[in-house]
């Protein structure tokens, strides 16, 4: 009795399965944190390092504010 082999098919579904947050347990696609979006917001502050509130100088003869006091803070 000869037995033929069967091959595999390649599946065609290549999204990837679901991970829970570590942190709140939320299902959601795997990242290198793994963590949701939410939990990282709350986490990690994007914005530190950046003046949240600058003086502007304003200049009565020529009548416009100096920007470039921003770019070189």
């Amino acid at each position: 009795v000869y037995r033929t082999m069967e091959y595999m098919t390649e599946s065609t579904d290549r999204s990837p399965g679901h991970i829970l947050c570590c942190e709140c347990g939320v299902p959601i696609s795997p990242n290198p944190a793994n963590i949701c979006v939410a939990c990282l917001r709350s986490k990690v502050d994007i914005s530190q390092g950046i003046p949240k509130q600058v003086s502007i100088s304003f200049c009565k003869q020529c009548q416009r504010y100096s920007a470039l006091l921003f770019c070189l803070t």
